[in-house]
């Protein structure tokens, strides 16, 4: 194949293609230039052909373009000069400053008197901006995301610290502030609950009031700290002893309440004569100082006394809690229907 068949109308269809495409001889001349490398370079066909390929292009004398080339030439395998890493094969100037990004291939023409090498160039700029972007809007997205999620993270943390704090003032307007057993008001409305679950499943509920004796001297010879830590520690005392099914409050003072749940007036006065041993023999401490009390104890229940609503159970309680006063105190006493 000469030299001059490439100038001939034969070839005159790669004219029309959309690419770049050029052909070498053996000696690197170039034989053929069409009109879409004239256009993308600026070098004219009657200026490039005849001419070597290096006298208009010398970076492809580099070992990394040179050799490849002339592997083709003299092999006749085909080389590849990807866009990743070759994307300015020819520099082909647009409008801003930027370059022409190309992937080029270089395949092999046998003919009679040896190879040649034809050059096909695409101008993928348009796809490796189109891919750029969907790269950015991809990492923008994913940052987007990340941000999303970590927002969601603190969200969560913050819904998590603001159950924990609903909670924890739930449980402060439950509890009593000096012992942490429930208070007066959360009392009423668990002898209400309590109450009514009974009446609906026919079960027994019993009711104590626990008073301790003569507290009053305890602050008045000790101080109201020593007092303090007496309910503190009592307070303890009632919990350690009940179930878990029973309710324990500070009703107020020096006064705690009691609801034993599906237990009889037997097993109500049982329990309540172990409460009074219990505390009759236990030493309280504060310091330096070791104190005995008493106490004295009422109790009722609803099979018993057949109360006819919640705050009458608790009465009945609180006169057998007076009857124990009256008789002497250190004592427990049931409530006697007239």
């Amino acid at each position: 194949m000469a030299g001059d068949h490439f100038r001939d109308t034969h070839f005159s269809m790669l004219d029309h293609v959309p690419i770049g495409q050029l052909v070498l001889d053996r000696n690197y001349t170039v034989l053929f230039w069409n009109r879409c490398l004239e256009i993308w370079t600026d070098i004219s066909r009657d200026t490039i052909v005849g001419t070597s390929l290096f006298d208009h292009f010398p970076h492809l004398l580099a070992n990394k373009y040179h050799a490849r080339i002339t592997s083709v030439l003299t092999n006749g395998l085909p080389e590849t000069f990807s866009a990743q890493l070759h994307p300015h094969f020819f520099a082909a100037p647009l409008p801003g400053n930027k370059l022409r990004v190309f992937q080029t291939t270089i395949a092999a023409l046998s003919a009679g008197d040896g190879n040649y090498a034809l050059f096909s160039i695409q101008d993928i700029t348009s796809l490796m901006e189109a891919i750029s972007t969907h790269q950015l809007a991809l990492r923008q997205t994913r940052a987007e995301v990340e941000m999303r999620r970590a927002a969601e993270k603190r969200l969560l943390g913050q819904t998590d610290e603001l159950q924990q704090l609903n909670q924890a003032l739930k449980e402060k307007a439950t509890r009593d502030g000096l012992t942490g057993l429930y208070n007066h008001r959360h009392f009423h409305l668990m002898l209400q609950r309590n109450f009514l679950l009974a009446r609906r499943d026919g079960t027994d509920l019993g009711c104590m009031i626990i008073d301790l004796d003569f507290f009053k001297k305890v602050n008045d010879t000790h101080g109201h700290p020593c007092g303090d830590s007496i309910l503190r520690e009592f307070g303890e005392l009632l919990l350690h002893r009940t179930r878990s099914s029973d309710f324990v409050a500070r009703y107020g003072g020096e006064e705690f309440a009691i609801l034993l749940t599906n237990t009889s007036l037997d097993g109500t006065v049982v329990f309540a004569e172990m409460l009074r041993n219990v505390i009759a023999e236990h030493v309280f401490r504060y310091g330096a100082t070791r104190i005995q009390l008493t106490c004295s104890i009422g109790v009722a229940t609803r099979l018993a006394h057949l109360p006819s609503y919640p705050k009458e159970l608790l009465s009945f309680a609180d006169r057998a809690l007076y009857q124990a006063k009256a008789l002497g105190r250190n004592r427990t006493e049931s409530f006697v229907l007239p």
